[in-house]
């Protein structure tokens, strides 16, 4: 008898030390099977960039299972979905080899995802959507773009599980809180082939940004090339079909270049907004018409008393505007001379008129604060502040303009430049700046974060230096970081946001678009001597730069943009 509880006992140690050792797995390794199903915590929010705006947790995990997946377009949305489906089929068999096919029903099944158009929930507006992850997951929103940025959500989810296969069963409402989050590419000094700016275009909507301004004209700065206008690098990169010789010759977009990209843009979200710049930055066009240059002023200037000027430009505009779809298209206006400010400010009532005339907005850099005149502007337009100086946001702000924040002393990158930042000070912008705020040392040239004539922000890339010695990667190595941390703070969130340490190990995981091919490594080849180290150029460095040399051969107000308040960084 004594003997048979003393193998009683044993075998109810036994027992009890297995279970011991099945708990302890799944603690050791809670992304296993027996955790999963031994699971019964509250989910936390998942981390993506941007973070989640709302996120309500349950218990479990949606698994894809292996076959017999769908990606089901709600029937009645099958036209508008259609792209966002395609998209989100290619993307997720980047991630994890699953070709799903896609269909059309009025409801899912368990282990599909079910895409609809029928959000009763008006607040979180056009950009927004709503995830339900249980055995199945539904994304609902008003609009494609909506559906859209649920795929990308889910899709840096299960890049981050090993399995790429599981998401944890709960709810999601994700909303941005400005409308227009932005990159520009100074592609006029620097050529990028059309192949890189797609995969761009997925880089930017893979964390929700959804405007791809491309700078198509400029030219080397005047001043310390030691060379003469005729020798400047200058390039147009659209290839004209009535002005021969006019494009770039080391790289130009075709009509079906820009077709293709926009195609692509539209099915990511992303609006691609074309500059042509003038009428100062233009050296293209006076190269091509030497008829029309300042004599006045230096010979990247548009003679803006020459009427034969508004002729050759309105030809420009009547070529290649139907190539694109933006509502809005930049027509530049940025640092022309301040002595011909009356000029100056018709040039641009005449460009807001002409693409009004064509069913098209406006958007135009600042300049309006240096460019003091008598002559009335019109002010239905999109305004990128780029220095506080050139157009005071405030001023800018009542005077009726739309407002995209583009400041350039937190926002620019300018590879081997000494002028403004090699690389974004990403620590600075995660932890100090908003949308909303121009100066960090002047508050009252900020807005309210709800101001409704800001339309949100943007980030820009400028090849002041032709970026001579920096390579393809070089540039994407300085967008990437800017993009994920910008996406951050212009999509609005801030109660599931990480600490910038957390942050930081994310951006590596969550890294490039799927289905991109973006270099991930970079040199100068430039000696060690022009290098720029990230982050060390101070802000108050950039506020006490001396450009003040090529803005007075330009004929440009000395305190331009060396004096602009200053601020700390750290």
């Amino acid at each position: 008898m004594l003997e048979r509880k003393r193998l009683l006992l044993s075998s109810g140690i036994i027992i009890i030390l297995c279970l011991l050792g099945i708990i302890l797995v799944a603690f050791i390794n809670p992304a296993s099977p027996i955790a999963r199903q031994a699971a019964s915590v509250i989910n936390p929010a998942p981390n993506v960039i941007p973070s989640l705006r709302e996120w309500r947790g349950a218990t479990g995990e949606f698994e894809l299972p292996s076959n017999n997946a769908h990606i089901v377009i709600n029937s009645p949305d099958a036209t508008r979905l259609q792209e966002t489906a395609k998209a989100f089929q290619e993307d997720l068999r980047a991630v994890n080899k699953h070709t799903l096919p896609i269909i059309t029903a009025t409801s899912a099944n368990a282990g599909d995802f079910f895409l609809t158009l029928h959000s009763n929930d008006i607040a979180i507006g056009n950009q927004g959507y709503q995830l339900s992850i249980g055995d199945s997951v539904t994304i609902s929103a008003i609009t494609s773009q909506g559906a859209f940025y649920g795929t990308r959500s889910i899709l840096q989810i299960l890049v981050q599980d090993d399995a790429h296969s599981h998401l944890p069963r709960g709810w999601v409402r994700d909303y941005p809180s400005y409308a227009l989050r932005g990159f520009m590419l100074d592609v006029g000094r620097k050529f990028v082939p059309l192949n890189q700016l797609k995969d761009y275009v997925k880089l930017l909507a893979w964390y929700k940004l959804n405007d791809f301004h491309l700078h198509l004209n400029d030219n080397q700065f005047e001043v310390g090339t030691g060379k003469d206008w005729k020798e400047k690098y200058s390039a147009f990169r659209l290839k004209s079909e009535h002005f021969e010789g006019l494009e770039a010759q080391d790289g130009a977009y075709s009509k079906q270049d820009m077709r293709q990209l926009q195609d692509l843009a539209r099915a990511y979200s992303v609006t691609i907004t074309p500059e042509i710049d003038a009428p100062a930055h233009a050296l293209a066009f006076t190269k091509y018409r030497p008829d029309l240059a300042s004599t006045k002023y230096d010979k990247d200037f548009l003679d803006l008393n020459n009427p034969k000027t508004y002729t050759f430009m309105d030809s420009i505009w009547d070529e290649f505007l139907p190539w694109f779809d933006a509502p809005e298209l930049h027509i530049g206006v940025d640092e022309y001379a301040v002595s011909d400010a009356d000029n100056y400010r018709r040039y641009i009532n005449h460009y807001i008129s002409y693409l009004k005339q064509h069913g098209k907005k406006a958007r135009i850099w600042g300049s309006l604060s240096e460019m003091k005149s008598s002559v009335a502007v019109n002010t239905d337009a999109t305004l990128e502040v780029w220095n506080n100086s050139w157009s005071n946001p405030i001023e800018m702000k009542k005077m009726g303009f739309r407002i995209i924040n583009a400041n350039d002393k937190m926002l620019y990158i300018v590879p081997q430049s000494t002028y403004y930042q090699d690389h974004l000070n990403t620590q600075m912008l995660y932890e100090k700046w908003e949308p909303y705020i121009f100066d960090l040392n002047n508050p009252q040239l900020n807005f309210k974060p709800d101001d409704p004539q800001l339309e949100g922000a943007i980030f820009a890339e400028w090849n002041d230096q032709l970026s001579a010695g920096v390579t393809e990667a070089g540039l994407h190595e300085r967008i990437k970081p800017a993009a994920q941390v910008l996406s951050e703070k212009m999509w609005g969130s801030t109660a599931n946001r990480l600490a910038y340490e957390q942050f930081k190990p994310l951006t590596d995981i969550i890294d490039d678009a799927p289905g991109t091919n973006l270099p991930n490594s970079w040199r100068l080849v430039n000696p060690p001597s022009l290098q720029v180290p990230p982050h060390t150029i101070e802000a108050t460095q950039l506020a006490s730069i001396d450009i003040a040399t090529r803005d007075k051969e330009a004929n440009l107000p000395a305190l331009s943009r060396n004096q602009a308040s200053t601020y700390n960084v750290l």
